[in-house]
């Protein structure tokens, strides 16, 4: 923003060097109306352009936040990953584990069905007991007894171990399934958040991206304004200075030659007392009537002399051409040679000084310089309105 700022009081401090070059083509309120709009625009589009600053400056936080809980994400995922890992080399030891079960309890399930098939091969129970009976005495009969009773017990246990076997693989078989189950939902819902988390942030990526592309956008035409704005016052000013210009060219022209002092005329341009009268005579009876620039000049001499008394001459440049203007029998002169002075400008007083009959001003315009023969005189009521 300071940018811009600075830009602006760069290009409209340029417009006043600028302006010269510029071609009014349109009228200056019509001018001051588009830099006005302009101006209303500029508040418009910057504080658009703080919003979608602001704008910005969201979307990144909302990034930043979305960004650390991805980091946060991911590690757990990891973590969960070493834990499944971990798992697999669990499942793995508990297979060879099982496989021995297995094999155990593939073996005791032979020597059971071994043993089944001989007591169904000797009657059953009836090998028991020829045991028993067969005995030749009292310590094999109480021997066979107990042989017996041992090998029923065995067979009792290696049935119970065989069950209790069965279900011991079973309970590990189904306590790693759920384990397995509940790490892969974890695992799985895991990558979803992380799924729906990039979504997210590529949303907000989206919008980031659309924001800015909108705001330089907006910048660009800001831009553009205020070349428009500087364009505007570079015109207005063209405009102001062509006014100037005609409005001094006005002054200075034929018919806008003010007259230079205010008094009846007395005497006209022409022939009088047998030679040419150069100028015109204005005569005042007020005690102090003061003697102004006929137009705006410079002071060429200013001096006594015997026939105009206290005199008064000025160059002008009017339109590229040169003119001289005489002032005459002054009381007194107020201006030096080499005065530059403005149309308007006090140059004396109404006198009678030097060959006069009678207190008045001697008023000539000459088209170029003046010269004794006074072969450059015009009437001066051409130029100058009465």
């Amino acid at each position: 923003m300071l940018k811009r700022s600075v830009f602006l009081a760069v290009t409209i401090g340029l417009a006043g060097t600028s302006a010269a070059y510029a071609e009014p083509s349109e009228s200056l309120p019509e001018i001051r109306q588009k830099r006005f709009d302009l101006k209303r625009n500029f508040n418009e589009k910057e504080n658009q352009i703080k919003a979608m600053d602001k704008a910005e400056e969201k979307y990144l936080s909302e990034l930043k936040s979305l960004d650390d809980e991805m980091s946060e994400l991911n590690q757990k995922i990891r973590g969960l990953q070493e834990v499944l890992g971990d798992s697999e080399q669990a499942a793995e030891v508990m297979k060879k584990e099982n496989q021995k079960l297995s094999f155990n309890i593939q073996h005791r399930e032979k020597l059971i069905k071994k043993r089944l098939r001989l007591m169904q091969y000797n009657d059953g129970l009836g090998m028991y007991v020829d045991l028993i009976f067969d005995s030749k005495n009292m310590a094999q009969l109480f021997d066979a007894a107990i042989a017996v009773s041992t090998i029923i017990k065995a067979d009792k246990d290696l049935l119970a171990k065989h069950k209790a076997d069965l279900e011991t693989l079973k309970k590990r078989e189904e306590d790693l399934q759920d384990k397995v189950l509940l790490l892969e939902r974890n695992h799985q819902e895991m990558l979803s958040l992380k799924v729906e988390l990039e979504m997210k942030a590529e949303e907000k990526q989206r919008l980031l991206e659309s924001v800015h592309a909108t705001k330089e956008e907006s910048e660009s035409q800001l831009m553009d304004m205020y070349e428009v704005y500087v364009n505007l016052a570079s015109q207005e000013i063209a405009i102001l200075k062509e006014n100037q210009r005609v409005e001094e060219q006005l002054s200075e022209s034929e018919d806008v030659f003010i007259m230079p002092a205010k008094g009846e005329l007395t005497s006209g341009y022409g022939p009088r007392w047998g030679k040419l009268h150069a100028g015109i005579d204005i005569a005042e009876e007020s005690a102090e009537t003061e003697v102004v620039a006929a137009a705006s000049g410079t002071v060429i001499r200013s001096y006594y002399s015997v026939t105009y008394g206290n005199c008064v001459l000025i160059t002008h440049k009017i339109n590229d051409r040169t003119f001289t203007t005489l002032y005459a029998h002054l009381e007194k002169s107020t201006v030096t040679t080499g005065q530059p002075v403005k149309k308007g400008e006090l140059l004396g007083y109404m006198g009678n000084t030097g060959d006069s009959r009678g207190k008045h001003l001697h008023f000539e315009i000459h088209e170029g310089q003046w010269n004794y023969e006074k072969s450059n005189s015009v009437d001066p009521l051409q130029y100058v309105k009465k």
